[in-house]
């Protein structure tokens, strides 16, 4: 029985150091690097969150059934896309706990009290000897003191029977870089997730004197309404064209909304939107994304049993009951030429257990809607624009953690890339006579730390002549 509790304890022992193994690959980060840039080129190519009929238009049925299948329409948002991000976080924590040890060990470790033995020298890449001066040891020392806080910070000293031994360094901390930027790409990775769980897209639509207080996200096939805890009015919206002599055809140039956000009913907000150029409130983002125009027709209504016509409005793409009667009237959209008869509306009668059907309404000819055999006769009696501005609606809760690691990172690369952990040994002999030796070692940057070195020994060699 012990003995197979024993054999267990080894499996799961073995199990666990392959995994931990696997985890701390570098050729698994090398892997996910190259998938995730992959799986972002597809992204890009495949284009995200459209309805389901521009899909099928574009790819097929057959191959729009796989795509959806794998989650391809949304992949940022999809379990296996986050899995990959998931992985990639233990990866980079598990390379850096694997490495962390030895490189503290290397940054904590003090130099030996015994100062600089010959069994040292064997290992140190820089070692140069000097001829010590006749000067008092307390002067020499005094001297070489002074010369090394120049280009390093202040030595050590360690003293023996026969030699006192200054060490000084500098950058003993840049070795953490890489740990640096390992924590900025994991906050970076936490900062997606968030914006990714917590964060949204929208749009909205605002007539220019109109308030909304919900905007509207795209979920898959179809649109859903979100309420927003303020409201947004947009006061104005101006387009500006260039002026381009000889063009009939006008370019735009800029296009602008003044928006109000309004709370309990007052103003406590007013920003001119342009392009590039939001207006953020609440953690909100308000983009300038498009604009148009919409039509408010000008309908008349004609009883069979009455003279006098009605006169009322209904906005485009909006519904609205036929007085005195259960019908309803939409208009679907104006046209300001109907196949050379001029100005008209398309639009439909709801009634009542029939299917309705869309016909139009010509301004030039106000019997045209006799042919329908109603109780009444439409007429359309003209038509006001109205211009709106799109807005793109969006909310990032980790936006600032992602910039929050974007910095620490450009920090752990400045260290890691230009730093260096730089360390100097001066061994000067007791009594008159013998030499003074220098040695040193730099982890990074040899060729910097060699002329460093160099002139360090240069300008002892001269205090010591």
């Amino acid at each position: 029985m012990k003995k197979s509790k024993e054999t267990i304890k080894a499996k799961e022992s073995g199990f666990f150091t392959i995994l931990y193994n696997l985890f701390r690959s570098l050729k698994l980060t090398i892997f996910l690097l190259i998938l995730l840039a992959i799986l972002s080129i597809i992204g890009t190519l495949i284009m995200q969150n459209a309805t389901r009929s521009e899909y099928i238009q574009r790819y097929g049925l057959g191959l729009y059934e796989v795509l959806n299948f794998f989650n391809l329409f949304d992949m940022y948002h999809s379990w296996w896309f986050s899995a990959i991000l998931l992985i990639l976080v233990i990866n980079l924590i598990a390379c850096s706990l694997h490495r962390f040890p030895g490189v503290w060990k290397q940054i904590s470790r003090e130099p030996s009290s015994d100062g600089l033995e010959d069994s040292m020298l064997k290992t140190l890449p820089y070692v140069e000897k000097v001829r010590a001066p006749s000067q008092a040891e307390a002067k020499a020392e005094e001297d070489i003191r002074s010369y090394l806080k120049k280009w390093f910070r202040n030595p050590r000293r360690m003293e023996t029977e026969s030699a006192v031994t200054l060490f000084s360094e500098k950058g003993r901390f840049c070795r953490l870089g890489v740990y640096i930027t390992h924590s900025s790409i994991l906050i970076i990775l936490i900062g997606g997730i968030l914006g990714s769980l917590y964060g949204f897209k929208g749009h909205v639509e605002i007539l220019e004197g109109e308030t909304v207080d919900q905007i509207f996200l795209r979920m898959k096939d179809q649109e859903v309404s979100r309420p927003i805890d303020f409201s947004v009015r947009c006061d104005d919206f101006n387009i500006t064209y260039y002026d381009l002599p000889g063009e009939k055809e006008k370019h735009v140039k800029e296009y602008t909304s003044i928006l109000t956000i309004l709370e309990d009913g007052k103003e406590v907000l007013k920003k001119t939107v342009q392009v590039n150029h939001p207006l953020h409130y609440k953690g909100l983002a308000f983009y300038q994304s498009n604009y148009g125009t919409v039509y408010d027709a000008t309908l008349g209504i004609q009883w069979s049993n009455k003279k006098e016509k009605v006169t009322f409005k209904v906005p485009e793409g909006v519904t609205v009951p036929v007085a005195n009667s259960n019908n309803s009237i939409r208009v679907l959209k104006y046209a300001p030429q109907v196949h050379n008869f001029g100005e008209g509306v398309q639009a439909v009668l709801l009634k009542p257990n029939q299917e309705p059907r869309p016909f139009w309404l010509l301004k030039a000819f106000p019997k045209f809607d006799e042919q329908r055999r109603d109780e009444f006769l439409l007429t359309f009696e003209g038509a006001s624009a109205r211009e709106y501005t799109g807005l793109q609606v969006a909310k990032d809760p980790g936006v600032w953690v992602v910039w929050i690691g974007c910095g620490l990172m450009i920090f752990g690369l400045i260290v890691s890339f230009f730093f260096s952990h730089q360390r100097v040994w001066v061994r000067i002999p007791k009594g008159s006579g013998g030499e003074i030796v220098l040695a040193g070692s730099a982890n990074k940057n040899q060729l910097g730390f060699e002329k460093t070195f160099g002139e360090l020994v240069e300008g002892i060699r001269k205090k010591s002549s």
